[in-house]
């Protein structure tokens, strides 16, 4: 058992233990639930390799952990107890974090579109339900790049963006697993950081989000119209530095002048009017819809019935589309995760509580087909450009190769690399995005084909993507050719292509 293994709240337990209280005396010394000691108790247990709390206690004493000199907090222990903003740089860009409470498990918190961890806990409220979490978790929080305390940025983040300053923070918070929670437009990023990253995440919580904001070809019915999109951009133009929408964000509390001046300065301090409306441009390209039912993370998915920023509509699609989710409609048309957030925590703490720590057998990956007659005469230039762009499996077949990545920026490039790098006029090219064998690391037959489909519609030396990718790449700076290659447009099956320049 090393120094970084223990918790303050594990400890406290522990002693509490030794003195002899039982679990409903344990809970209500220190405000928990008694499911919560359990939970707390199995943990203690586990590290100790102890069947029972005498068994705990008796080892705890033989390694002189209850007098103290066993153990020193760890430096994500020192952050989580005094909560204070830290920062950390992802390749040049420093993102501001902050750990709240010591739970047993840690909950990566990923925002909407605004966020300022220092003035949004001026809100009682609000301090009120991180508190609330930090009872039974570590709770990670962070500003995206261009956002509150972090880095402001040229241009607004794309969600590979997002996923890897999460990724970033997480290592930064000594963070190995994790839940993710991503509420509103923070949703999209926190289904795919679970999806692509199975072996960091333990579960999947999303409230009051959406896999698609705005309607295409008037699709999907829930969503925002284009023309109520742009009315709510007008509107930031003409009423940024005062409480914006506050009577669709949080009604309950619209009339409430204390309310409404914390929320004004909330929006002033975590962007410029100019920024939030790219942010938000590039939100409305963004469409995870296909990517759903080959999620398999262990998923919560909460929704209040009259949210008026996010229809009830989107939160009924995620459950209806994702294999392995929960979900739960909530009262209330607040989108503020924090007001009236009771029935919230009570669900996240079951969720979390009740975590079966199981692995899905499956993730998200990039995948990158290529076809050229005679490969083999190529094998060894395609291997070495793939695993240059960090492939995380390869695989070769006749005339066929593909390689799998969890970044898309670098899928394409190394598309791009090995475009260069064959030069031969029956060189194709394709890249798509879809459910892999966490273990072997093959795509699904269902992905290859796509891929393989994307390749043969378009001419020779041509790289491609599928709209599936594409439509999760806004904001990414990736160049590519507005006219579509619409492939077997009249059957179920059909997709679009986008050609890379």
């Amino acid at each position: 058992m090393t120094e970084e293994s223990w918790k303050p709240r594990e400890l406290e337990i522990l002693q509490l233990l030794a003195q002899g209280l039982t679990n409903n005396e344990i809970a209500a010394r220190l405000h928990l639930s008694q499911e919560t000691v359990r939970w707390y108790n199995k943990q203690i247990f586990g590290k100790l390799g102890a069947a029972n709390r005498t068994q705990a206690v008796q080892r705890a004493s033989e390694q002189n952990i209850l007098k103290g000199g066993g153990l020193s907090q760890s430096k994500g222990q020192e952050r989580g107890a005094a909560g204070e903003v830290r920062y950390v740089s992802n390749d040049g860009i420093h993102l501001a974090y902050r750990i709240i409470g010591d739970g047993p498990v840690d909950l990566l918190f990923i925002h909407g579109f605004l966020s300022n961890m220092e003035i949004a806990f001026e809100e009682a409220e609000y301090a009120n339900f991180f508190e609330a979490l930090g009872k039974f978790a570590r709770v990670i929080l962070f500003d995206k790049r261009g956002m509150g305390l972090s880095d402001r940025v040229g241009g607004a983040p794309s969600l590979e963006d997002t996923m890897s300053d999460a990724l970033c923070v997480l290592d930064a918070a000594d963070s190995t697993r994790t839940f993710v929670m991503g509420t509103s437009e923070g949703g999209a990023a926190s289904v795919l950081l679970a999806s692509t990253h199975p072996e960091r995440v333990r579960g999947l919580i999303i409230y009051s989000s959406t896999p698609k904001l705005v309607k295409t070809d008037g699709e999907p019915e829930w969503a925002d119209d284009e023309a109520t999109f742009e009315g709510s951009l007008e509107r930031i133009r003409e009423q940024w530095g005062g409480p914006w929408a506050i009577q669709n964000f949080c009604p309950s509390r619209a009339q409430s002048e204390p309310f409404r001046a914390w929320w004004a300065k909330v929006l002033r301090s975590s962007t410029s009017p100019s920024e939030a409306s790219a942010v938000l441009r590039v939100l409305r390209e963004i469409d995870i819809r296909p990517l759903l039912p080959q999620v398999h993370t262990r998923t919560l998915a909460l929704h209040k019935v009259h949210d008026r920023i996010v229809d009830v509509g989107a939160g009924r699609y995620f459950a209806a589309h994702m294999p392995n989710v929960k979900y739960v409609e909530l009262p209330g048309a607040d989108h503020f995760f924090f007001i009236e957030s009771r029935q919230i925590v009570e669900e996240i703490a079951k969720f979390v509580q009740e975590d079966p720590n199981a692995l899905s057998d499956t993730w998200i990956g990039i995948t990158l087909y290529v076809n050229l007659p005679e490969i083999q005469r190529k094998e060894k230039a395609l291997r070495v450009e793939m695993k240059e762009g960090r492939a995380k499996s390869m695989f070769f077949a006749q005339d066929e190769a593909v390689a799998v990545f969890d970044s898309p920026s670098r899928a394409i490039q190394c598309a791009l690399k090995l475009r260069e790098i064959v030069r031969d006029d029956a060189f194709r090219v394709s890249l798509h995005v879809g459910e892999c064998d966490l273990e072997s690391g093959k795509p699904a037959p269902s992905v290859v084909d796509v891929a393989r489909r994307a390749a043969k519609a378009i001419p020779p030396g041509k790289a491609v993507l599928t709209q599936t990718l594409r439509d999760i790449l806004a904001g990414s700076g990736v160049v590519f050719d507005l006219r579509q290659i619409h492939v077997d447009e009249k059957k179920p099956d059909a997709i679009s292509l986008y050609t890379l320049t």
